[in-house]
């Protein structure tokens, strides 16, 4: 009956390779039934558990399998795969160990130990074994699409394009190498190249949700609010439960300026578990609810970690920004007309710039502090703003909790375009006040409220009235040495009016 066995197993093998499962668990069964330590059917019988999803059933087999022979590397590397994907990234890093130990040109072992790294963040080691792994074994699309995500993972956008694209002469119809190139060209703001990747990762894998999110956030970028509608409710009807597919229909309503079917798509991502503290504050920018007293803190972050990259060129070329260069001349206004005259410099011992972005403020404020530190709540910003290499120290916080935990103290803080994100300003001038020195100096910008105190706009930013700022600073303490109107920037095609402020701790 013995003499059946390698029958059977080129049987049931040649079943489990069509993708007949069934049949060949049938068959690795009976082989079991005839000698229940037979390891090629342990083993095999435990992969179709793997591949059914059935972990715990794989792990068994894999276990009796290895009590047969525990020298067989295919063995080790498919006990790495299902621990991996049952979460035990450590266990499953052993058995890929071990598995080259046993066989170190294994080019699958040697990539899926780079997908266990890039779990556990050791992103480094991930790209050396993703090398390894393309080192033997040149025709390897799975390792360019798998050493590009890991690309992605460390911000390398750029270097990832180029494995995708490998990827993509080696096999032109792999979908999720087209789907990653499309969200590295999306990261890159390189949003027409995105579409189409994202266009034709559609075409290979119709029906992936990822695809439509993202196709439709390139969409919204791109102002093609009706075609992003499209996307998204092409989601809806896969994902009926999808909060970010609605709070997105609500973001590309909004630009449509359907106020009230707005509305109706926050209320719906909200219902489905969206951030409610992010919903709430879209809904009140519309006038649905009260108004928060300040915008929530990952609001703010996201929306400027994906502003980053072209924050800079947006504000100044599309926007006409100008309240850096207001701020510069109301400091410099505060020289005594001797000074001036004298073309005596403005001069600060250490300045704050609160909010501080990309850093567009600090050039001006360099030439007018010894020294000079930055706090801002998106990492993106604070890369940019480090790169400018003319702040001292660089901090990622919100600012009213980086003021209350500071131990340093300012004779000069400054807020560009940033009290725009806060309605209540007591909690700022307060803390400022506390960690300015004697007679120092809080300069800023806020946008003009057409109403008393302070309100929040349809843009998510708050607008403050003259008689508000008057009032709050008066409360604190602050003696006013400056509060004018202007042109601040523009939005949607209309001049947005800035109050420039100069306030002095008395």
């Amino acid at each position: 009956m013995a003499d059946n066995i390698p029958t059977l197993l080129q049987q049931a093998l040649a079943l489990h390779q069509q993708g007949h499962l069934q049949q060949a668990e049938n068959l690795y069964a009976r082989v079991l039934q005839i000698d229940p330590r037979q390891f090629d059917a342990l083993h095999l019988i435990g992969l179709i558990a793997k591949q059914r999803g059935d972990l715990e059933s794989a792990l068994n087999f894999f276990g009796k399998a290895l009590q047969v022979d525990s020298q067989q590397a295919k063995l080790h590397c498919n006990l790495g795969a299902s621990l991996q994907e049952k979460g035990e990234a450590l266990h499953a890093l052993a058995s890929y160990e071990t598995a080259l130990r046993l066989q170190p040109d294994y080019a699958m072992a040697w990539n899926n130990r780079g997908n266990t790294l890039r779990s556990l963040q050791r992103y480094q080691e991930a790209l050396d074994s993703f090398e390894q792994a393309m080192r033997f074994q040149t025709n390897y699309p799975e390792a360019y699409v798998n050493r590009g995500i890991c690309l992605q993972e460390v911000n390398e956008h750029a270097q990832a394009i180029l494995d995708f694209e490998d990827a993509l002469r080696l096999r032109p119809n792999y979908g999720a190498a087209w789907f990653a190139l499309g969200f590295s060209h999306q990261q890159l703001q390189d949003y027409e190249q995105a579409l189409a990747s994202y266009q034709q990762a559609l075409v290979l894998m119709p029906g992936h949700s990822p695809a439509y999110y993202n196709r439709a956030i390139v969409l919204i970028k791109l102002e093609r609010y009706t075609d992003a509608l499209d996307d998204l409710q092409q989601l809806i009807d896969i994902q009926p439960k999808s909060s970010s597919a609605y709070l997105q229909r609500g973001h590309a309503l909004r630009h449509l300026q359907c106020f009230s079917e707005a509305v109706q798509a926050y209320q719906m991502a909200l219902e489905r578990g969206g951030d409610a503290q992010q919903i709430q504050y879209h809904l009140a920018s519309l006038g649905v609810g009260a108004s928060p007293s300040m915008a929530p803190p990952t609001y703010v972050a996201d929306l400027f970690d994906q502003y980053a990259e072209r924050f800079d060129q947006h504000l100044q070329q599309q926007l006409d920004y100008q309240v850096p260069q207001l701020l510069n001349q109301a400091l410099q206004a505060l020289r005594t007309p001797q000074n001036a005259a004298h073309d005596v410099a403005l001069r600060f011992n250490r300045a704050l710039d609160l909010g501080c972005g990309t850093g567009l403020c600090a050039p001006f404020l360099k030439s007018i502090a010894e020294t000079l530190d930055g706090v801002d709540l998106s990492p993106k910003m604070l890369e940019k703003a480090r790169q400018r290499h003319l702040y001292d120290s660089l901090y990622c916080q919100e600012i009213v909790e980086f003021l209350t935990q500071s131990v340093s103290l300012y004779d000069l803080m400054l807020a560009a375009d940033v009290l725009v994100y806060f309605g209540d300003l007591q909690a700022v001038f307060e803390t400022v006040y506390t960690q300015l020195e004697a007679m120092g100096i809080f300069a800023f910008s806020v946008e003009a409220a057409t109403e008393i105190g302070w309100q929040l706009q349809p843009s998510h930013r708050y607008a403050h009235s003259e008689n508000y700022i008057r009032t709050l600073a008066k409360q604190v303490g602050f003696e006013l040495l400056e509060l004018t109107l202007h042109h601040g920037r523009r939005e949607q095609q209309q001049s947005v009016s800035s109050f420039i402020v100069v306030l002095k701790k008395s």
